[in-house]
């Protein structure tokens, strides 16, 4: 059977992710962080709204050599990562099914839901990183003077602990899953 026959003809084929709709998001998140960061200088009071073009200008341009950056050499980097256990998508939603329900009938799934859950264990550093996170949110929610800050702060600190709560979640279920014995046929 060759892949013509076994594509049907109607479907698209793809060869990865779509680069326009990634560039496109980059290009967003440049200028809505240009735009949040141009109203915060003027917010705050330490630039005029006379000089919002030049604020917009100011951080626009590190921003967009920053977006760039990361875009060529990410994936560059992300070419040479090894493929993640199950890269396909319905494999994946498999193993985070098992990984949420501690157990699999399957034996490959099995195997790949127990990788998957000794990567979880093993970036559990990662809570810490969240923990300094929301500690120095709080540090700045406390001493701030201006309510733009404060309300910064606030943001920061629910992105932060819903981060370490979504990561320590993966981990109870990694542990839990590793606990049990494996699954062989």
């Amino acid at each position: 059977m060759t892949t013509e026959e076994r594509t049907a003809p109607d479907e698209p084929v793809t060869q990865g992710p779509d680069r326009r709709s990634t560039y496109a998001v980059a290009a967003l998140v440049v200028v809505g962080a240009s735009v949040l960061g141009a109203a915060a200088l003027v917010g705050d009071g330490r630039m005029d709204a006379d000089n919002l073009l030049a604020a917009f200008a100011m951080i626009l341009i590190p921003s967009l050599v920053g977006a760039v950056v990361a875009l060529v050499f990410g994936r560059r980097l992300l070419s040479r990562l090894p493929r993640t256990a199950g890269a396909d998508p319905t494999t994946r939603r498999r193993i985070a099914q098992a990984l949420r329900d501690g157990s699999t009938d399957d034996p490959r799934l099995d195997a790949l839901a127990r990788r998957e859950a000794r990567t979880r264990v093993s970036q559990r550093w990662l809570l810490w990183l969240f923990a300094v996170g929301v500690l120095t949110q709080l540090l700045a929610l406390v001493s701030a003077d201006r309510p733009f800050t404060r309300v910064l702060a606030v943001l920061l600190i629910l992105l932060w602990g819903g981060s370490a709560w979504y990561r320590w979640r993966g981990l109870r279920e990694a542990r839990r899953y590793l606990a049990e014995p494996p699954n062989q046929p």
